[in-house]
């Protein structure tokens, strides 16, 4: 009982550590936007690395809710077990790998800022991405066979269950993820010179969660 419960303790901390992190992501890819159309920043891998940051936000964000909403209604009883292990898999196969598609352009920018800043905030970014980054490939790799089964196997009825819980959660994290975006925008538009020296920073979503049945 103390192990499940330290497990589950552990597990609401990562989740909600992720959901803070999806939140931040947004907030720093608006950030960095805004500051750039403020300063007439015509750098296009920056935008796109700001937009990866959003595009982490939004996915980072749905991974999560995906879970808490498929865990909320399985002990509700309102969906069966079947369900709540295809939320897990499909949340962890396709948004898992789009967590590390756009996490991996993230360090990659991380690493150039830290590269050419040489400050100990922006070289603990770059190393912590590089962990991430590598942390999830690994979990990917090696339950991508196990949870790729759990889809196989589940019935159609549970299927479209769970397909719309992820959308469903897709939505919610959708109006929460464009709130942080704009705050950050609204806030780089008004920043002062001071503020537009730093410019953004970006962040990455932290390490999926298994995705196991």
């Amino acid at each position: 009982m103390i192990c499940l419960g330290l497990g589950l303790i552990i597990t609401i901390i990562i989740i909600a550590f992720d959901f803070l992190i999806s939140m931040w992501d947004a907030y720093a890819g608006g950030y960095s936007l805004g500051m750039m159309k403020k300063n007439g920043d015509p750098s296009k891998f920056r935008k796109i690395s700001a937009y990866a940051a959003v595009g982490l936000g939004l996915v980072g964000a749905t991974y999560v809710m995906a879970i808490v909403i498929g865990f909320i209604a399985y002990y509700l009883a309102y969906i069966s077990l079947s369900t709540l292990e295809f939320v897990l898999s499909f949340d962890f196969i396709f948004l898992g790998i789009l967590i590390i598609g756009f996490g991996f352009i993230i360090t990659i920018q991380s690493i150039i800022i830290a590269a050419k800043r040489r400050s100990v905030w922006s070289i603990l970014i770059a190393l912590f991405n590089s962990f991430i980054i590598a942390f999830d490939i690994y979990i990917y790799v090696t339950s991508f066979r196990e949870s790729l089964s759990v889809i196989r196997r589940t019935g159609r009825r549970s299927q479209g269950n769970g397909l719309m819980i992820v959308l469903i959660a897709a939505l919610i994290a959708a109006l929460m993820v464009h709130a942080a975006y704009k705050h950050g925008y609204k806030k780089a538009l008004g920043a002062t010179p001071q503020q537009s020296s730093r410019g953004g920073r970006g962040f990455r979503s932290t390490g999926m969660v298994e995705g196991k049945g």
